[in-house]
């Protein structure tokens, strides 16, 4: 039986398929869609009930990612990147928390962090740097500046209003473009202490959730967009290739052998990457219910399936691609944007090949290494 929150994103399915083309042509979700997704708690799916949030588990969030990444990639991405970054929350003072989630518009944008640093000052924190790919602050509330701390004890992740940094249009691309995913700035910004969040720290709500690092929540998060972007692409790809008959052949696509290998081996692979990933997440959020912290080993497993998730779903959409010859090169056919946003995807950190090395060095017996990432 499906869960509320993927329910509530079949609903919106056909909402979102028709603001596909603005999306993409205005580089920023529409404000009449945007409204809808705050009133039907889009952006506050991983945020707990006690803050007005859908709290819902993981493995159900990332069947509700993959309905809308079928729908459009950027309006899942944003979906997607402010559902896990609002969860950072958990970290602030409770007080602060409920300022931030009562109001009914609140979403939260961020970006990884490039020359940055923030100065604790005892009440409060002073904060200059800048950070790029804030995928949503379009229509975000509030933005976080994540920095390391000048006397280099750790790191903390700031809040200010949407209308406090500036922001720098540098979203010059091919795919994602509906993120909006600008840079912004601030110069010795002053934050109150209760805006400051270390999740070094342990977070004021408990939960499994809470006992998985970020990076690797936002690693089998995007690996679920990229499946919905590319289940979207396979199914038009099975559609078009009914009635489609290649120049200078007599035989429909449909009929032809290698077409029909090749579009056999991306169903699979499709499947079984959405397995791997299914599987791997659910036997650690059930694993986490009766435990203290993540291991090393379930963090690994974390790690593979998030990355290598995100590129097999880019491989089989390439087998799409090919499949539909030039059909595929236009911007009308939907094939195109879709292939453009995945392989965006594949270009942003969390599926990054050195994963494979890291991956294959704990199972070669060398000494693991915790970092943001895994």
């Amino acid at each position: 039986m499906p869960d509320k929150a993927a329910t509530i994103a079949e609903g919106l399915r056909s909402q979102i398929e028709t603001c596909a083309d603005e999306i993409d042509e205005t580089r920023k979700l529409p404000d009449e869609l945007v409204a809808t997704l705050k009133q039907a708690g889009a952006f506050r799916l991983l945020i707990p009930r006690s803050l007005g949030g859908l709290e819902t588990p993981l493995p159900e969030f990332l069947d509700t990612v993959q309905i809308y990444a079928e729908a459009d990639a950027s309006t899942a991405w944003c979906i997607t990147q402010g559902a896990v970054i609002g969860t950072i929350t958990g970290w602030l003072e409770p007080e602060a928390a409920e300022v931030i989630w009562q109001d009914p518009d609140a979403a939260i944008a961020n970006g990884p962090p490039g020359k940055c640093v923030a100065r604790d000052c005892g009440d409060h924190h002073r904060l200059t740097g800048r950070w790029g790919f804030s995928s949503g602050c379009r229509h975000a509330t509030w933005m976080i500046g994540v920095a390391p701390l000048d006397d280099k004890s750790g790191w903390v992740s700031a809040f200010f209003p949407v209308d406090v940094p500036t922001f720098h249009d540098t979203w010059q691309v091919q795919g994602l473009r509906g993120t909006g995913s600008f840079e912004f700035s601030v110069e010795e910004l002053k934050v109150e202490r209760r805006w400051v969040a270390n999740i070094a720290k342990p977070a004021n709500h408990d939960g499994p959730f809470y006992r998985i690092p970020t990076g690797l929540v936002f690693a089998v998060s995007f690996a679920s967009v990229a499946l919905g972007v590319a289940r979207a692409g396979l199914d038009a790809t099975f559609a078009i290739a009914q009635g489609k008959v290649p120049r200078f052949t007599s035989t429909s696509l449909k009929n032809d052998g290698d077409v029909q290998k090749m579009m056999g081996e991306a169903e699979i692979r499709w499947r079984a990457g959405r397995a791997f990933l299914h599987d791997t997440v659910s036997k650690v959020w059930q694993a986490l219910a009766s435990q203290d912290r993540i291991s090393k080993e379930q963090r690994i497993a974390l790690r593979m399936a998030g990355t290598h998730v995100i590129r097999e779903a880019a491989v089989v959409l390439d087998f799409a691609y090919t499949v539909m010859g030039s059909t595929s090169i236009y911007q009308n056919n939907p094939l195109q944007r879709r292939f453009q946003d995945l392989h965006v995807i594949t270009q942003h950190v969390q599926a990054r090949l050195s994963h494979y090395g890291y991956v294959g060095r704990h199972f070669l017996g060398h000494d693991y290494e915790p970092g943001p990432l895994s």
